[in-house]
Formats: structure tokens, C-alpha cells, sequence
């Protein structure tokens, strides 16, 4: 039996919080003592100074989670944000209790992203672009990252950008897609809740992904 069977972690994920992100406090708090916060960019609402972002690191503080990974959206990136609470990547894998590797990288332009820059043994690779759609649409997709991520096959592609596409699909048997975008629209009153999932590894230390309710 592998040493690392019957090790799981909880994964919270959220994006496009728009400078709203304390509504959201009171449902992070009640998770399960969730092991990893997810933040897929778009702390800001194209916010200049400091302020916001330290707004965000202070809240950061306050949740209860031992791990908590944030990248930057298409509307952070007037400022590269220094968090003392949270890990920003860009760009870079994070390996975590010496076996879950998670990759971020932040927002740009569509098309000038070398995706095949994503390492092949992630598990969970987090980015603010679209590689999909779950309704069809092709608004801002990066059709050049959804052909890596079926490359690379991890057990959960993260992303935001898109509010409308907010939910979590498979679109092959092989990759689950889940858009963390928590304001529906910049008319909502009420945000999406945290989408929760479970990583679990078995006795022959294969990992396996389900939603968490």
C-alpha cells in the first residue's frame, strides 16, 4: 500500500471577485476546513494603488485554509500585487505535501500565451483564460491552452473571465473544466458560491477529482 493512500484534499475555488470578496467570508468559513484556496484573478475592478489588493491580503488572513494560491485576472494587471498571505503564480508549479502539483499563470492577451509552457505532470492548472465554454461561446478562448490541457490530462483546469460560464463540465473524459467566476454579472446583488472539490489518492497512488456539495 502506497504511503500516500488515503490522502485527499478539499480545494475551494473562486474567481472574479471584483473587489467584493468579503461577501464571501461567512461561506469560505463554513467549508470543511478546506486545504486549498483558489482565487482564478480579477481581485480588482481595474483598481489603481495598493489599496484594494491589501484589502484582499488582509481578508486572506482571515480564512482558514492551509494553502491559499491566487493568480492575476485581465483587470489586476495595472499592479503586480505583494501578498503576505496568499502565493501569487505566475507562471510556475507549486508542489504541495510532496505530491499534488498545481501550475498558475496570469491573464494576457489572447493568443500571446505560450501555454506549452505548462508542465505535463500538473494536476490542477489554474489561469484567468478561458480554455472553454460550457454554453458554446467563443469570447476570448484560448483554444491553444484547451489543446495542451488535453495534452497534459490534469484533474482540473480553473479558470474565470467569462461570469456567465460559471458552473464546472467535463468536456472530454479526461479533464474537468470548473469557471470559479463569483459575480454573475456587475448588476448581481448575490454571488456564486465557492465550487468545492475532493482529490483523493488510492492504495496504488492514483489520484481521482469529485465535486463536493
Amino acid at each position: 500500500m502506497s504511503l500516500l493512500s488515503n490522502k485527499c484534499w478539499i480545494v475551494v475555488c473562486i474567481s472574479d471577485t471584483h473587489q467584493r470578496h468579503r461577501q464571501l467570508t461567512d461561506r469560505l468559513k463554513s467549508t470543511h476546513s478546506g486545504d486549498i484556496l483558489i482565487h482564478g484573478g480579477d481581485i480588482t475592478n481595474f483598481g489603481r494603488g495598493s489599496k484594494p489588493f491589501d484589502d484582499f491580503d488582509e481578508w486572506l488572513s482571515e480564512l482558514p485554509f492551509r494553502h491559499k494560491l491566487i493568480i492575476t485576472g485581465n483587470h489586476d494587471s495595472m499592479l503586480s500585487p505583494c501578498l503576505k498571505h496568499g502565493r501569487l503564480l505566475k507562471d510556475e508549479q507549486l508542489l504541495i505535501d510532496d505530491y499534488l502539483r498545481i501550475y498558475g499563470a496570469p491573464w494576457r492577451p489572447t493568443g500571446t500565451s505560450k501555454w506549452s509552457d505548462i508542465p505535463s505532470n500538473s494536476h490542477i492548472v489554474i489561469t484567468h483564460n478561458p480554455p472553454c465554454s460550457q454554453y458554446g461561446s467563443h469570447v476570448d478562448l484560448e483554444l491553444n491552452l484547451q489543446i495542451r490541457l488535453h495534452q497534459v490530462r490534469p484533474l482540473l483546469s480553473i479558470f474565470g473571465h467569462i461570469h456567465e460560464d460559471y458552473g464546472v463540465w467535463k468536456q472530454s473524459r479526461e479533464v474537468l473544466f470548473a469557471n470559479g467566476a463569483s459575480l454573475p454579472s456587475s448588476h448581481s446583488r448575490a454571488l456564486n458560491d465557492p465550487l468545492r472539490f475532493k482529490i483523493s489518492i488510492d492504495e496504488n497512488s492514483v489520484p481521482s477529482i469529485e465535486p463536493v456539495i
